[in-house]
């Protein structure tokens, strides 16, 4: 045990010596803290508006169906990737020494649970408006924080006991996967059934997330009971949250040691697919993820000649991965846009677009158009460099105008917007699309792969802030005389020129694969 605890507090004290001598990894943490700070102090100021607070059982709702959606997704896909506490350099010394492999597992789970607490950090930056509509305390949010991180690190030990337990087993991996299905299926009627019937829909679904049959549900419903008695300073649904989920990781703990001690052979695959995601990674890759059994089916591009190949190309991929139209990532910020439109709908349509805007900044950066940028055949291809971006883009291109009909159609609809209103969301949303592909462009085009991925993403989020400022200046003083519509086309036009304009000047990316791979 003595080893294990030397192990962990060396390695944390030189991840702190390192930021020394990595100053943009220091930066970030300023920045960070920064902006955390600014957050903080933006919503302790007073509320302009004179509405009244919305009700806490929405916030409450809401935090069941975040943490039901996670525990959901990570089960679901550590039935067949696994899900392992290690790292590669822990199974070649850890895995080896004669140390107790329950010592080992439980090492493995205290460190994740630190991982898990960073994971939530993203939390922290919703105070704002969550203390502008339901007056959350920052004691609250830190509540909300910390049940996202230990619904993540009980969904990782559930999907880690599971692939332990499923294993080569394709019929009981197929069963659990249906009981998970089920299971998310069964939420969503308790939560629907309810508001089919009742004139206030929204009242009625939330009433029934917030009601004692969901309460139950596993590990997502202790822990919203828990947050809630946290938010309510009640110290009954505590104690009785955190002790389920408590008693429901010991249960999973005494399967993996008991029933299953020799978990080294399960955890090492796992592994071995976080290394090399995370290598991928550094090196500036992209893998993305396909189903183990492919079916090929239709082979060939079957159209497309020169640039135009590509996509055909991105066609094929996206029907190889099983996605139609939008993959499964997407329609999760699809509905979380949708969802969040339920609770604004007496705000209007500015608030809900704002939302979504800022969302799509997050996934705008997941096409395949950027995995073509690190293939040597791109720039083999003879054909001009700017037909080639442009080709090389048009699939996602397609794909965010059919996402931004997907998210803005709808929170239209539910807010109540004028058709015109919808149409320039609609417009505005996908000229931004346009406007943060350019901005990832321009970014491999000045830095490629010398700074920190996480310092880029940084510098490219205060890039699109300042590339978006003149549009949205403008949409904002034509909406102010013309409306809503006028001011959402203004801030499109502005984005589609300065994404085509960004594209242009950078079209020599795809001629000299060296400016793209410093």
């Amino acid at each position: 045990m003595r080893a294990l605890r030397y192990l962990f507090f060396t390695t944390l004290k030189n991840r702190i010596k390192e930021l020394r001598r990595h100053p943009s990894q220091l930066l970030l943490l300023l920045f960070m803290a920064a902006m955390l700070v600014l957050v903080v102090v933006t919503a302790g100021l007073p509320r302009e508006s004179g509405a009244p607070l919305r009700p806490p059982a929405e916030l409450r709702a809401m935090v069941l169906a975040l943490y039901a959606v996670m525990f959901l997704l990570l089960c679901k896909n550590g039935l067949s990737s696994g899900a392992s506490f290690y790292t590669m350099a822990d199974v070649n010394l850890l895995f080896s020494t004669p140390i107790r492999p329950q010592r080992i597992l439980f090492y493995g789970l205290f460190r994740q649970l630190g991982t898990s607490v960073l994971l939530g950090f993203f939390l922290l930056f919703q105070y704002t408006w969550l203390h502008d509509l339901y007056g959350l305390a920052f004691p609250g949010l830190l509540a909300v924080m910390l049940g996202y991180c230990l619904t993540v690190f009980c969904a990782q030990l559930t999907s880690m006991t599971l692939y332990a337990f499923t294993s080569g087993d394709e019929a009981r991996q197929r069963a659990l996967k249906a009981v998970l299905y089920a299971l998310g299926g069964a939420a969503v009627l308790l939560i629907g059934l309810p508001a089919l019937s009742a004139e206030d829909k929204l009242g009625a679904a939330v009433a029934a997330a917030d009601g004692p049959i969901l309460a139950c549900f596993p590990v997502a419903g202790w822990l919203k009971a828990a947050v809630g008695g946290a938010m309510a300073g009640a110290p009954i649904p505590i104690l009785l949250g955190l002790g389920g989920c408590a008693a429901y990781m010991a249960v999973l703990v005494l399967l993996i040691t008991r029933n299953h001690p020799d978990f080294y052979e399960d955890v090492l695959k796992a592994t071995e697919i976080s290394f090399t995601a995370v290598t991928a990674s550094k090196e500036g890759k992209m893998a993305e993820p396909v189903p183990a059994n492919v079916k090929v089916g239709k082979t060939g591009l079957g159209a497309g000649r020169g640039a135009g190949a590509f996509y055909y190309k991105h066609r094929l991929e996206r029907r190889r991965a099983r996605v139609f139209l939008l993959d499964g990532m997407t329609l999760l910020w699809a509905a979380m846009s949708i969802a969040f439109s339920f609770f604004l709908r007496e705000e209007g349509m500015l608030p809900v677009f704002i939302f979504a805007s800022y969302l799509q900044l997050f996934s705008s950066g997941t096409g395949r158009w950027l995995r073509e940028l690190l293939m040597p055949y791109v720039y083999m291809l003879p054909a001009p460099p700017f037909r080639k971006l442009l080709g090389v883009c048009r699939e996602s291109i397609l794909q965010s105008a059919v996402e931004a009909v997907v998210v803005m159609v709808p929170c239209g609809l539910i807010v109540g917007a004028p058709p015109l209103v919808i149409g320039g969301c609609v417009f505005a949303r996908f000229g931004l699309a346009l406007l943060f592909m350019a901005g990832y462009i321009l970014m491999e085009r000045l830095f490629g792969q010398v700074l920190n991925k996480a310092l880029i993403l940084c510098l490219f989020m205060l890039l699109m802030i300042l590339l978006a400022l003149p549009g949205v200046v403008g949409g904002v003083a034509v909406g102010l005389l013309a409306g809503m519509a006028a001011g959402m086309l203004v801030l499109t036009l502005w984005c589609g020129a300065a994404a085509a304009l960004i594209a242009f000047l950078c079209r020599d990316i795809l001629n000299i694969a060296e400016l793209n791979n410093k």
